[in-house]
This record gives C-alpha cells, structure tokens and sequence, in this order.
C-alpha cells in the first residue's frame, strides 16, 4: 500500500531499511488499458525480482504508478534487485530510486497497514526524477552500501544535485556503466570458467557413468546333479563343469534346463558388476525297476557257462 498524507504512524520504533521504488514513466497519462497490462507486467517483474530474498527480509507495497520494495536484508540485497528488476524491464518504461533511511508502520482507516518514512519518501521522489531504464541512488544509499559492500559502491558513481519542490536537495548517485561493464566482464568471465569446470565435471561423470554401465555382471551356477544353460533364448552350456557367466547389466530370462524335470526359470534385473548366484538341485531320476529273468535269458546264461 502507498504511504498517504493521510495515514498516521504508529508508536513503533523505525527501523532502517533500504528502499528501492519501481516506477511506470507517466503511468497516468497512459489509456486505462495500458495501464493495466503494465501494471500486470511489473507484478510479475516484481515477484521474479524479489525470489531470491527471504520473506522476512522484504516487504512489497503497491504504488499508484508502481511499486515499492522495502529490503531488510541490507544496500547490496537491494542493489542486486534494482539490477535484476533493470535488466527484466526490457520494454516496460522503468524509473528506479534507492534510498537508505528510516520506515515505520503507519495505519489508514480506508487503506490498512502500509510503511511511512524518510527512506521510502526520498526513495519515491528519486524514482519521479528518473528517465526510464535508469537507476538513481541517493547519498544514504550510496554510503551505507560502502559500509556493507564497498566493492558494490564502487559501481555508484555521482550524477549531480537535485532539489525537489521543497528546497531540499538530493546528492545522487547512478550505477557507473564503466565500472558496471568491468564488473560484469568479471563475473562474467567467473562464470565461463564456472561453466567450463561444471560441463567438465559432467562430462568426467557420463564417461564414468557410462564405463561403469558397461561393466558385467557375474551369474555362479551351483546346479546338481547338472543342467543346460539357457540365457535369453540362447543356450550357453551345461552346468557343470560351467560355474559362471557375465553378462551386461540390466533384464535378462535365465532357464536351468535338466530333461528329466521341469526348467528352473528366473526374470533377473542385474546391476553393472553385481554377483548372483543360482543354485539348483534337480530331482535324481528313479531307478529301473529289476526286470524278471525270461526262458531266453536263463538258457543265454546256461550257454554262456558252457561256453557256447
């Protein structure tokens, strides 16, 4: 919500706060229609601009001609903002003022609950005297930026003195394209070698990952008192004297074939390098039966006694 004329503070103590305001260059003289696709525009800007911050380190109020974001987290979480809320705007006319100052909560009998304060209200009027895709910085801003982060503020460079219709004078500060450039040059080139160790990494992980794909898997037979090999249709030998097989990772249909029974079937799913073991025992098969001597076979015996 905006802070108004109207709204009256609360008894809270203020807390310091840098403010970053995101302003539509002449909203109001833009066709309601227009008005209204870019106001759905910067909400959605907004809410990407503001995902890396905590919750409890930002508060977004809603402006007649934008929007107003109170950062807790300190100057340089600010700054990434602004920048990042910059860089997105692409097409939409954006104004943006950053300040560091006090903010309390105020109270508006029609409206709620909203912040009022120096740091918002110098924020709003830098953000009015902006051009759009341009970023002006008060003094506050700049300084406590240094405090925190004086590589950051180093990216500030001065633009001049403003003095708003209340005779009070402004010392502003832009983002310096130069130092900005280098600085991105940097990060950018961190970033390349970043990427470059990251696609190496992953590259040595697939090669890895693919050599170990490629190890076997280990099949030990243990079959009694014996059995045919059969692995996915194809016969692989007769077990004994075979005790093992590799085969290659993943599904296969395993048959322990033995005539005189029933196949031993299995549906395995093998790992790269895994050992199994198969043990079988197939039933031994039952004897004959004594067969009795026949009047043939007693007169063969007899013969062969005498050896005729």
């Amino acid at each position: 919500m905006a802070p108004t004329a109207q709204m009256t503070e609360t008894a809270s103590t203020p807390a310091l706060a840098s403010v970053i305001v995101l302003k539509i260059h002449e909203f109001t003289r833009r066709p309601v229609a227009e008005q209204a696709r870019l106001k759905a525009r910067l909400e959605e800007l907004v809410a990407a601009a503001i995902r890396p911050l905590a919750a409890a380190d930002r508060a977004v109020l809603d402006t007649p001609d934008g929007a107003a974001v109170v950062v807790l987290g300190g100057p340089r979480a600010a700054l990434e903002l602004a920048e990042r809320a910059q860089v997105a705007a692409a097409d939409l006319p954006l104004c943006i003022g950053a300040n560091h100052g006090p903010v309390r909560p105020a109270s508006d009998a029609s409206r709620g609950t909203g912040l009022v304060g120096d740091g918002l209200a110098e924020s709003m009027t830098l953000a009015g005297v902006a051009t759009p895709g341009r970023f002006l910085a008060s003094r506050a801003f700049h300084d406590a930026l240094e405090a925190h982060a004086p590589g950051r503020a180093a990216d500030l460079g001065p633009a001049g003195v403003f003095t708003d219709p209340n005779v009070r004078a402004h010392e502003l500060y832009v983002l310096d394209p130069r130092a900005s450039r280098a600085r991105r040059l940097r990060l950018a080139i961190t970033g390349a070698l970043s990427v470059a160790v990251i696609i190496g990494l992953g590259i040595a992980a697939r090669i890895y990952l693919n050599e170990a794909a490629a190890r076997p898997a280990v099949i030990v037979f243990e079959i009694k008192p014996r059995g045919d090999i059969v692995i996915d249709g194809e016969v692989m030998g007769r077990s004994p004297p075979l005790t093992q097989l590799e085969v290659s990772p993943g599904p296969h249909t395993i048959e322990v074939r033995n005539s005189a029974n029933p196949p031993l079937t299995l549906d395995v799913n093998l790992e790269p390098e895994q050992k199994m073991t198969i043990r079988h025992a197939f039933a031994a098969p039952k004897p004959a039966a004594p067969r009795s001597k026949s009047a043939g076979d007693y007169l063969r015996d007899w013969r062969r006694q005498l050896g005729l």
